[in-house]
């Protein structure tokens, strides 16, 4: 008879030096040399979550000097943030996809794991359109309010 093999599926975690170590060719055999794709797609997905809040934090910062000095140009520099951060938040989630897809093509998934996304990844999927949408409005009030300064001054000098 043969015999049978179960295969064992357990949760790890990993350190930030492990996060940014390289991806072999073949999964788990370090002598088939790196696969710089899946490498840089690996460290791209970690990295630009992170960049993306950074920009919005700093466009919030930005927005806030908007609201304090009145001025316009404060409120386009939040959008082009909020345009920058939601293509971090698009790279990020493509790069992710593409990584996973291509870990599928070199090693199969076990029988009884489903390869779904979950919540976080629709969240991010979510979360990118809404903050082109932000971009969009801060620079859509931006230049309203230009055209409405700009009629004012008009007004004042006649």
């Amino acid at each position: 008879m043969g015999e049978s093999f179960d295969m064992v599926t357990k949760c790890m975690s990993f350190t930030l030096n492990e996060q940014f170590m390289e991806k072999f060719v073949e999964p788990g055999n370090h002598n088939s040399g790196i696969d710089l794709l899946r490498t840089y797609l690996w460290r791209c997905q970690f990295l630009l979550p992170f960049v993306s809040l950074g920009l919005m934090c700093f466009g919030a910062l930005i927005g806030l000097c908007a609201c304090i000095c009145r001025s316009l140009y404060p409120t386009i520099a939040t959008g082009v943030l909020h345009l920058l951060a939601g293509l971090c938040t698009l790279g990020s989630v493509s790069c992710y996809v593409a990584g996973i897809e291509l870990l599928h093509q070199k090693l199969e998934p076990p029988e009884n794991v489903s390869g779904e996304f979950g919540w976080s990844f629709c969240l991010a999927c979510v979360s990118a359109p809404l903050q082109f949408m932000a971009s969009a409005l801060f620079i859509w009030a931006a230049h309203t309010n230009r055209k409405e300064y700009t009629l004012m001054k008009a007004y004042r000098v006649a």
